[in-house]
């Protein structure tokens, strides 16, 4: 059998070690989390009995979880960026359906707000900003997989489409780095996929990058800058399986 878990574990690279923190209030999976202010966010996902609107925040300085307000959407399966200072919550599947809608949380107000709807439907999309702007690329539409891809501008409250992937990626991870968006992994609607690609805003592009020694979807992957870490070296892009 399976369980849900509320357990959470911190990577250090300097150890190259793993250790236990405290866990969530709450059992999740298919969570978004994202880290904004010195913060660790986590919110909807599934507790082995229902998808969840309900959203906590972790302090490392503490060692506590704090509950904070509930979405307006019970979201699994949802992605979470930060952008301008605050949280958007992306997409998810609500149990009857995969969501187009977006909600914004602003810490100073502990109050969500949802924004403009994507212009497609997204569940285990992968979500990143880079240069101001949100981006959201593939995920499920509750019919397939897919590789489309848009971005949404905070100024004027719209999204817009951009090149679409090479591959449909559904519970791959998306980040930034470097001037370049990463899609990594996830699955094609068929298998679990190792590869990479990366997107060039200059030119609007996806270019495929050096395969994962390992197949893996529903992936998380985090940039880690390695200051003072012998030998020098530029933010290393690292790649688990979910944590969280």
């Amino acid at each position: 059998g399976t369980s849900d878990l509320a357990t959470v574990e911190s990577y250090d690279p300097v150890t190259n070690s793993w250790q236990t923190e405290v866990s969530m209030g709450t059992r999740r999976s298919c969570l978004g989390v994202a880290a904004l202010h010195g913060l660790l966010y986590a919110a909807g996902g599934y507790d082995g009995a229902s998808c969840l609107n309900s959203a906590e925040r972790y302090d490392p300085l503490t060692g506590t979880w704090t509950s904070i307000t509930a979405m307006s959407t019970r979201r699994r399966y949802v992605r979470i960026a930060t952008l301008d200072g605050n949280l958007y919550a992306v997409g998810g599947y609500d149990s009857s359906s995969h969501l187009a809608t977006v909600e914004k949380y602003e810490p100073q107000i502990n109050t969500w707000t949802p924004i403009a709807n994507m212009l497609s439907r997204r569940s285990s999309a992968g979500v990143a900003v880079l240069e101001g702007m949100l981006y959201v690329a593939g995920g499920n539409d509750g019919t397939s997989c897919l590789n489309s891809v848009e971005r949404y501008n905070p100024k004027t409250n719209t999204w817009e489409s951009v090149a679409p992937m090479n591959i449909r990626r559904s519970t791959h991870d998306l980040v930034a780095m470097e001037g370049w968006l990463y899609a990594v992994g996830g699955n094609d609607g068929s298998s679990s996929l190792n590869s990479i690609e990366k997107y060039n805003p200059r030119t609007n592009k996806w270019v495929a990058a050096s395969c994962m020694f390992t197949r893996r979807s529903s992936v998380g992957v985090a940039v880690l800058e390695l200051l003072n870490f012998p030998p020098p070296s530029s933010p290393t892009l690292s790649v688990s399986s979910t944590s969280l």
